[in-house]
């Protein structure tokens, strides 16, 4: 007691101020909510909140000053704590990589990051204090967002919601938004926060994407080869209308059946399961040969690729096999090797000499008849020089004569 107050409890840089409040008591004038630090015994600083009272005699005048104070330290430092982390929150909120706004319960724009202004091309300046969903949306989507925003500031939060935002310049720009609700510290709705993505480069990547795949499957569809596809237990998940007319099968019939038991002659279908197997194990096959058995018994033979099908995370979700029907050019095939041993017969059973010669003068063909003629064997005289058969007064007439047959005269 009796020790001084401002000079030995009060910190230097605040003795003046609470000097200040002191006269002003002495001169009976109250002071409230005074903060000022109080330096402890310990020499710890501590905060308080000051109501000072002039204290009087029963003829009004003033005879000292009481002062009642409470400790607000704590609350200061959980205060400076909050308004540290709203800052920082606020600093997230402008530059976070999305954009974000915020509405009061009127709807007007309270907060408008960075990168709502470089999506919409709005500056926060121009748009806070404006009706976000009358300034700022799409006609035809005012009532539809403004509903998405009404529930929020009911309580009801919306996640996932597209709509388009038009930018300064007319631009539109598609936005995924979740509508969040904001409270008061006494829980009191006072505004939503939207956080956006700005999905317009996905949206036209999608369409482009499905553009290409509706093209794909209209030129799988009309090909002309038969295309088929499985999924991983090998049942019919693609079959396009070359297919179906080669088999006579529709699509609704084969989809979703084994492709190997119900299409596959038996006597090939281990060697196609394997190649599917392969394929189902990521290798692309090329040129693999099938018998295909239609739906009323004919035979059909079918060169094919098989390509393994890949789905959205990289894995093989089934595969595709094009094909080539070959049952036509392989009867010809057929029938020409058949043609060209019935010629090969008839000339080495004629009864008449016949010799085959390249361009090159080198026998390619000496039948029977010539053997017996000439007396030397097929084996001898195949691939040696004709004319050296021809004797030497008639070499240079045939020489000229073989030289016309080879230019067609």
């Amino acid at each position: 007691m009796g020790r001084l107050l401002v000079e030995e409890f009060i910190t230097l840089d605040y003795r003046e101020k609470v000097q200040q409040v002191l006269e002003r008591a002495f001169l009976g004038h109250e002071t409230a909510d005074f903060e000022f630090p109080l330096v402890s015994k310990d020499g710890t600083q501590v905060e308080i909140l000051l109501n000072a009272t002039p204290t009087t005699l029963g003829d009004g005048q003033v005879t000292g000053m009481v002062g009642v104070g409470q400790d607000i330290t704590n609350l200061r430092k959980a205060s400076e704590k909050s308004r540290k982390v709203a800052e920082d929150l606020t600093r997230l909120i402008d530059t976070a990589n999305a954009p974000i706004f915020g509405i009061a319960a009127d709807g007007s724009v309270t907060e408008w990051n960075q990168k709502a202004a470089e999506i919409s091309g709005y500056g926060k300046g121009e748009t806070l204090g404006m009706n976000l969903v009358e300034t700022f949306i799409t006609e035809c989507y005012r009532e539809e967002v403004g509903r998405v925003l009404q529930m929020a500031l009911e309580g009801h939060e919306s996640a996932n919601y597209e709509f388009p935002l038009f930018t300064k310049d007319g631009r539109r720009r598609e936005i995924l938004l979740n509508a969040t609700t904001c409270r008061g510290a006494d829980g009191e709705v006072t505004g939503v926060i939207g956080v956006g993505q700005d999905i317009t480069e996905m949206r036209a990547l999608m369409r482009q994407s499905q553009s290409v795949a509706e093209d794909l499957a209209r030129l799988m569809e009309t090909a002309n080869a038969p295309i088929f596809g499985v999924d991983t237990n090998s049942c019919v998940t693609v079959w396009n209308r070359k297919a179906a007319l080669i088999s006579g099968y529709t699509f609704d019939e084969a989809a979703r059946k084994p492709f190997v038991e119900n299409f596959i002659e038996e006597s090939s279908r281990e060697s196609v399961s394997q190649v599917l197997k392969r394929a189902l194990g990521g290798e692309v096959i090329g040129d693999f040969e099938l018998v295909l058995y239609s739906k009323n018994d004919e035979k059909r033979d079918l060169l094919f690729n098989a390509t393994p099908r890949i789905g959205e995370h990289g894995e093989v979700i089934g595969v595709i096999g094009v094909g080539q029907d070959i049952t036509e050019l392989k009867q010809q095939r057929i029938e020409a090797v058949r043609v060209a041993s019935e010629l090969r017969s008839i000339v080495e059973t004629a009864s008449a000499p016949i010799v085959g010669i390249d361009r090159d003068g080198l026998v390619t063909e000496w039948n029977r008849r010539v053997i017996e003629v000439t007396g030397v064997q097929k084996e001898d005289a195949v691939g040696k020089k004709f004319l050296n058969y021809v004797h030497e007064g008639s070499r240079d007439e045939t020489h000229r004569v073989l030289q016309d047959a080879f230019t067609g005269r």
